[in-house]
């Protein structure tokens, strides 16, 4: 039975990681957009390192480590995980159903406009003959419709164990660094984005040390630059040995230590929210209006761009035809998406998303 929730203290909200995320969110739309007809191109990598979507994934796993642990961290607030599963299910699923289903109707509209209505209600409701109900359910690699949505079963999952991961880090923060080394040998048993959660706890556990710490007064302070080469260097290691491969000899290594290039990406991500959360002059630039706003549509961007980029590369030829020349043609269709995108996340984020969140947060399933 549903319950109207206690007041509890939260720790301060860190606005400006939500702008963080709405960057993210965006970059995901242009990498999707140039990389679907120009994946082999050079140019298409080198932009990729700026626009880097592949593994804003990365980024978002850290930060969902950050933020789900946070408040845990730093007040005495008591961990009810069935409230806590509820209130992720309410975050996560409405919003990604809804996508799964349009998706669907997406590619399913030939037989819909042709009148074929009854195949398409049986294969919903009793065939699953198009496996629809793995995917809304987020079964692992049934993601046929809505293809990034494996990267939402991977947060479902992992979402789930941040709880007790707590619990353990309240005790003993050794044990959520061991939960790293664990998550790379045991890769293929759990996952691999384990680490990235991990990276994210301990960020949340030692933020008032990152927020007070001064790094122009650190001895590293002089190699700043070559550490944000380093850094960057690391969260676009997957686009670099697209362009320049490391040879047979660094993937034996890797194999061999079964650590895979996304744990190097994580560990840049870990590195640029470290940078954030210690950089005031970063903070003030992010809680800027348009940042906060993309920040709040964030989950609802990542959801709805993937149907409009698809339906734009679908009929490409067509739409690229009604420009004078290419490039002008190539720079007004992924301006057309981005805008799209924002306004159908717009949408879904009032009329999905925000009554779902508005729910969480007024009931709970156990007092």
């Amino acid at each position: 039975m549903l319950t109207n929730s206690k007041d509890v203290v939260q720790p301060q909200r860190l606005d400006y990681l939500d702008s963080v995320r709405g960057i993210a969110a965006m970059m995901v739309v242009v990498y999707h957009f140039i990389g679907w007809h120009w994946a082999d191109y050079t140019k298409f990598h080198v932009a990729s390192m700026v626009f880097n979507g592949a593994d804003a994934v990365s980024f978002f796993f850290v930060l969902s480590g950050f933020v789900l642990s946070y408040k845990y961290f730093h007040s005495d607030r008591e961990i009810r995980m069935g409230n806590y599963i509820y209130k992720r299910i309410l975050r996560l699923y409405p919003a990604f159903i809804f996508t799964v289903l349009i998706n669907y109707l997406y590619w399913n509209k030939d037989a819909l406009m042709a009148g074929d209505f009854l195949p398409i209600v049986k294969d919903i409701f009793w065939i699953n003959g198009q496996q629809l109900w793995e995917e809304l359910a987020m079964v692992r690699l049934a993601h046929k419709f809505y293809i990034p949505g494996w990267t939402m079963g991977v947060e479902m999952a992992l979402s789930l164990i941040v709880p007790v991961l707590v619990y353990a880090g309240r005790q003993n923060i050794k044990m959520i660094w061991w939960v790293i080394p664990i998550a790379i040998i045991m890769g293929n048993y759990l996952s691999l984005f384990a680490v990235h959660f991990a990276l994210g706890m301990l960020l949340s556990y030692y933020y008032p040390r990152i927020k007070a710490y001064d790094f122009s007064k650190s001895k590293y302070w002089k190699y700043r630059y070559l550490i944000g080469l380093l850094v960057f260097s690391l969260y676009s290691i997957r686009h670099i040995k697209r362009i320049i491969p490391f040879g047979s000899t660094f993937d034996y290594i890797m194999g061999y230590l079964k650590v895979d290039l996304f744990h190097f990406t994580g560990i840049a991500s870990a590195a640029i929210l470290l940078f954030i959360i210690n950089n005031e002059r970063t903070q003030k630039f992010l809680t800027n209006g348009l940042w906060l706003f993309l920040g709040k549509i964030s989950y609802s961007v990542y959801l709805a761009h993937w149907l409009i980029v698809v339906h734009v590369m679908k009929y490409w030829e067509h739409y690229i035809s009604l420009f004078p020349n290419y490039y002008f043609g190539f720079s007004c269709l992924l301006i057309i998406v981005i805008l799209t995108t924002i306004i159908c996340a717009t949408l879904m984020y009032y009329f999905i998303e925000k009554p779902f969140i508005y729910l969480a947060k007024k009931y709970q399933l156990f007092i």
